[in-house]
């Protein structure tokens, strides 16, 4: 059964999100890839190396797309997951940082929490940015 490719948002595109975007492209999982990343120069490199389509404002891309991807530092996670889940209609949000109880906890009673997704990849490296995104990182992994 073939499912439905999503219109895919990944908030941060560094080391976990980049090589998701490269995955995410490489097997064709996605209708269409935007990033958000707050950061100019590493917007311009992740265009430069083809991880996402294009780069939105926040506001803009939580409107076009159907999955969102959070591969932000936990810290700002925190407060950034709240504010995605107020501003979501349908779409499935996922977050990618390392621990959860603070998340959690940020949108226990939150009215959309049902439509947040806490996941971890149980990778990385000590290496940050765009230009650090790994061609084949979840390989094998669960």
């Amino acid at each position: 059964m073939m499912t439905k490719r999503k219109k895919t948002v990944v908030i941060g595109l560094g080391l976990i999100g980049g090589s998701l975007a490269l995955r995410l492209h490489e097997k064709k999982l996605v209708s269409g890839l935007a990033g958000v990343e707050q950061n100019p120069v590493h917007a311009a490199e992740a265009l430069e190396l083809e991880l996402v389509d294009q780069i939105m404002e926040l506001d803009e891309a939580i409107a076009w797309s159907e999955l969102i991807v959070m591969a932000v530092p936990v810290n700002t996670l925190v407060t950034l997951l709240p504010y995605v889940l107020d501003r979501i209609d349908q779409q499935i949000v996922v977050d990618l940082g390392s621990t959860k109880s603070e998340l959690v906890a940020a949108v226990k009673n939150h009215p959309k929490r049902g439509r947040y997704i806490p996941s971890h990849p149980m990778w990385g490296t000590e290496y940050s940015g765009p230009r650090a995104a790994v061609q084949g990182a979840f390989d094998k992994k669960r």
